[in-house]
């Protein structure tokens, strides 16, 4: 007889808790501190305002379209295969960067326990070979867990995220408890803004604050998977956000009322942990707390390495569905209703990502960058559903969403410009390479069905040279008054055309 009983709102919301609640809140609340003082709680404000105003938007596509991989098919929905293939390709990358990179935390965190043994593991900045041992235990451990399917992952994702809602909290009302210092809030030693409005907004890209929340979307890619999803998907998206911004807001207050004033005599960019929250409860005397968060190293970043590796293998199997990807990856494995092949598939490339990149910072670097480009997606998307009236969205959680819609998409474009050039470049170039060999092959070397895919795309690829070309100047100016100017216009420009972008193929999605 066959099961029809599917996962249900709780699941959704652990999906997206459990995701955002990885190895950012062991190191986030850490390296805004030392990037922007206390003022990076206003960080973390103006980060989850706009991932919650994305929520929402978000929220009535998912109510629409109760597909799995949703985010990665947004304009693949919206408008045709081979545009989507640009923006579904960064979120499928962006998860297969953040399994090795959520496996790595795990054990750079528990090899610090006892010294003796990290230069085993870690050896001048780098995984070493039994480092990368032990990271691929970490990532065959995921594959597992996926490979049973949602249930299975449902199951355990559900006993993790209680752990680590239970934790963080507690472990910021134990710090506040131990030591609070309100001086390190602003004073003699340290200011309350010591880079100013800037540093603030610099702070969500380069300290792991977007990082952190973009985990919000995970129940929108297991849609089609849960139960009731027009019910469940907006509550799950939009109340996670929420429960996340006060788990890091208390996480980010504790850990700036507890660092000893001592240590601030340089200012917050004096500050040098390797495991923050766990050194900063050893030296309060807190041994028995630090020893929690060794523990607890193991299960966020592994909780949330799970769900990626999950997430990346519906999104794969959703592009197959759409042509974007071989079609024996659309297969489904009955009963767990998985495609392993795209799970092994995803397994195998994350793995491969380790002897590229061995140490968390490196293989980190460009994901804030992809998180970015992929979240680009839902602005466009939306704006170019919302405006067809023949076929309208069931719900509108917003007034004036579609004047929202532009403002978040300014906002992403503008923390996407001040993201470094490098990671901008590296981004660009993987994007074209990956999208040629995609042309290629889906038009069987046609050169007219070549051109058309580009026509279809293009400017998607005009936007990131753009975002390039800004960058570098923003990194090389010193004057933004006539720069941001002509920032905004070009920006807005490029979201009408990109809105606008027409499909020379006859396949919508």
């Amino acid at each position: 007889m066959k099961n029809t009983k599917k996962p249900s709102l709780f699941t959704a919301i652990a999906l997206s808790v459990g995701t955002m609640l990885g190895s950012g809140w062991l190191y986030a609340s850490y390296y805004a501190s030392q990037a922007t003082g206390a003022s990076s709680i206003f960080s973390w404000v103006i980060g989850a305002f706009v991932v919650l105003l994305m929520a929402f938007l978000l929220s009535e596509l998912a109510v629409k379209y109760p597909t799995n991989g949703l985010f990665t098919r947004l304009v693949t929905i919206s408008h045709n295969q081979h545009f989507g293939f640009v923006t579904g390709l960064s979120n499928w990358m962006l998860g297969l960067i953040i399994v090795p990179s959520e496996a790595m935390a795990t054990t750079q965190y528990i090899s610090s326990i006892y010294e003796p043994i990290t230069p085993y593991v870690f050896s001048n900045g780098e995984l070493t070979f039994v480092g990368v041992l032990v990271v691929a235990v970490f990532m065959l451990l995921y594959t597992l867990i996926n490979y049973w399917g949602i249930k299975s992952l449902s199951k355990i994702n559900n006993s993790l995220t209680s752990l680590k809602i239970i934790i963080p909290i507690a472990t910021s009302v134990i710090i506040m408890i131990a030591a609070f210092h309100s001086s390190n809030f602003g004073g003699e030693n340290v200011k309350f803004m010591p880079d100013g409005v800037s540093g603030i907004f610099n702070a969500i890209v380069t300290c792991g604050i977007f990082y952190s929340f973009f985990g919000f979307q995970m129940a929108a890619s297991f849609s089609a998977e849960l139960d009731n999803p027009r019910k469940n998907i907006p509550i799950a998206l939009v109340s996670s956000v929420l429960i996340v911004l006060f788990i890091y807001l208390l996480l980010q207050i504790s850990f700036i009322g507890g660092v000893p004033e001592k240590m601030l005599e340089n200012g917050w960019g004096g500050l040098n942990f390797e495991s923050p929250l766990a050194q900063l409860t050893g030296i309060l005397g807190l041994n028995a707390l630090a020893l929690v968060l060794y523990a607890d190293a193991l299960i966020s970043p592994s909780g949330t390495g799970i769900i990626y590796l999950g997430a990346s293998t519906r999104i794969l199997n959703e592009m197959s569905k759409a042509k974007q990807m071989p079609g024996y990856f659309a297969r489904v494995t009955e009963g767990v209703n998985v495609s392993r092949t795209s799970l092994i598939f995803s397994f195998i490339c994350s793995l491969i990502l380790i002897f590229f990149f061995r140490n968390w910072q490196m293989i980190a670097s460009l994901t804030t960058t992809f998180i970015l480009v992929s979240c680009i997606a839902l602005p466009i998307a939306y704006a170019k559903i919302k405006a067809n009236k023949a076929d309208p969205l069931p719900l509108s959680y917003l007034p004036f969403s579609r004047t929202i819609a532009f403002l978040v998409y300014m906002f992403l474009t503008y923390l996407l410009m001040i993201a470094g050039v490098l990671n901008l470049v590296v981004a660009l170039v993987l994007h074209i390479v990956f999208f040629l060999i995609y042309a290629y092959i889906d038009s069987k070397g046609d050169f007219s069905r070549i051109t058309k895919a580009f026509a279809s795309s293009w400017v998607i690829f005009a936007y990131l040279v753009s975002e390039l070309v800004f960058g570098y100047i923003y990194e090389n100016i010193s004057s933004y008054n006539l720069f941001t100017l002509v920032f905004v216009v070009i920006s807005a420009v490029l979201y009408v055309l990109l809105i606008n972008q027409k499909s020379y193929t006859n396949i919508k999605n």
